[in-house]
């Protein structure tokens, strides 16, 4: 691993990488947004990464509703139409899988190279604490009126 790896810096790149994925894949706009409590009612995106250098885990935090606006989005409902848990569900992964996936490249770019493994879904309040060493970072962003965080813990190696 060179110089590159080492110096890899989350800030540098979630906002970018969150405003693409949102824009690319659901046409709607996000914007940094401020720290603070998300509501119990949220539904959580997980996708880990891992390498020879580097372990990571990356959320996406969206309350329930803003993951049920987003469904609808992504797949065209018509307006009023109920988004099921299931489709929340299956959108809120796939968002969690662009945004790790970038995220994944752009370190392979700084010669940090891994995989990621396949995202999962929880729903409800909870808290991660990271395990020591591991760099936690929390992002804060509204889209349609409502915050919603993106959490990325790694370490590189």
């Amino acid at each position: 691993m060179n110089d590159s790896a080492i110096k890899f810096h989350v800030p540098d790149h979630i906002e970018g990488i969150v405003a693409h994925v949102f824009d690319t894949m659901l046409s709607l706009p996000v914007a940094p947004g401020s720290p603070g409590s998300l509501p119990d009612a949220r539904v959580s995106g997980v996708i880990g990464m891992g390498g020879d250098n580097v372990i990571g885990t990356v959320y996406i935090h969206l309350p329930d509703t803003l993951a049920r606006a987003v469904a609808s989005s992504m797949l065209q409902y018509a307006p009023g139409q109920e988004v099921s848990d299931g489709d929340a569900n299956d959108v809120l992964s796939e968002l969690t899988n662009m945004i790790g996936c970038r995220l994944k490249s752009l370190l392979n770019d700084a010669d940090v190279f891994c995989a990621i493994s396949t995202p999962s879904v929880i729903r409800g309040a909870f808290a991660v604490d990271a395990p020591p060493g591991v760099c936690a970072e929390t992002f804060y962003f509204t889209c349609l009126g409502e915050r919603f965080a993106v959490e990325v813990h790694l370490k590189l190696n």
